[in-house]
């Protein structure tokens, strides 16, 4: 068994390492269950309690104006164009808008300090809304490396964005061995809905039983009606082909604005709920004007440690033009 990272599709060999979640109350679109392969039963660890993260330091907010340009707002607050990247996502230029909020770092707050395995975490405007990870796993491959994946869940009744986790791995005694903070498959949440996210861990230490995963920044999206496109999945079929799982449809774009960027994030579940594999695409055509349509067929690969797809979600995206 080898570990896939093929065209945007995640899914690894080996263990899966967790303790049993429910399955998935709320999902975007659930898809038919396909033909069920064997199942293998995997050796059950129990991960750490997630936690809340202690404060970080206030960033400020720059509220965007005629005549800004994201170079200008760096060099007025005397931070990098990847800072602020890091912090609020891909910015585009072209994007932009006025009396939008733009995060500005602390300075140092962001990176990778020298000699350390791990990201800062990126200090939040605020602490993190309460919204959670769930159905996390960690897939231990033949090579020796380490999948941890999950989905973050808005249990709030706000659309949220600039979702990042901290996943971390631990030895017998609870103690941190590396950790990455990934964002998530999308760029926004909305309420009563997950996107889903992955890390690998190249040369995981040896001493590695264990993980956690707690969420470190989620912001509200003001203004998400005037920057968000409304897009509807629809003519959903599912096959298995092979060891991969096979997704086809259409996207729709039934909102009132014309939108760029369009992308979907399909999410994999095991029989217990567990994540065992995403794919976050762009569509073929990802500028749809209103009531424009466009479809996608692609491939997704799940651990083969749990190849039986039990269920799945898909859950189209865009921002408006």
């Amino acid at each position: 068994m080898v570990c896939l990272l093929l065209g945007g599709a995640i899914g690894c060999s080996g263990r899966v390492m967790t303790g049993p979640t429910p399955t998935p109350a709320s999902l975007a679109v659930s898809l038919s269950t396909p033909t069920v392969l064997p199942t293998l039963i995997p050796q059950v660890l129990t991960p750490a309690p997630t936690h809340t993260p202690a404060p970080t330091a206030t960033p400020a907010v720059h509220i965007i104006q005629p005549g800004d340009t994201l170079l200008g707002i760096a060099l007025q607050y005397d931070v990098t164009l990847e800072e602020l990247y890091q912090v609020n996502g891909v910015l585009k230029p072209e994007l932009l808008l006025i009396g939008q909020e733009i995060v500005i770092p602390v300075p140092g707050s962001v990176g990778r300090p020298a000699g350390d395995n791990s990201l800062a975490v990126i200090a939040p405007t605020q602490p993190p809304l309460p919204v959670k990870v769930e159905n996390a796993a960690r897939y231990q491959t033949p090579v020796g490396s380490v999948w941890v994946l999950g989905e973050v869940f808005n249990s709030t009744d706000q659309p949220i964005e600039n979702v990042q986790v901290r996943v971390a791995l631990l030895n017998a005694a609870g103690q941190e061995l590396a950790s990455d903070t990934p964002f998530v498959a999308l760029e926004s949440i909305p309420p009563g809905s997950r996107a889903p996210f992955g890390v690998l861990f190249n040369t995981p230490p040896n001493e590695v039983i264990d993980f956690q995963a707690y969420v470190v920044r989620a912001d509200q999206a003001y203004n998400y009606g005037s920057r968000y496109g409304q897009l509807q999945v629809s003519d959903l079929q599912t096959r298995q082909a092979g060891s991969q799982y096979g997704v086809s449809g259409k996207v729709s774009n039934t909102g009132a604005a014309n939108v760029s960027g369009a992308l979907v994030a399909i999410t994999l579940y095991d029989g217990q709920g567990r994540v065992t594999g995403f794919r976050q695409f762009a569509l073929p055509n990802d500028q749809l004007v209103v009531g424009g349509t466009t479809t996608f067929d692609v491939l997704v690969s799940p651990d083969p440690s749990a190849p039986t797809v039990a269920n799945s979600s898909v859950v189209a995206q865009s921002r408006t033009r």
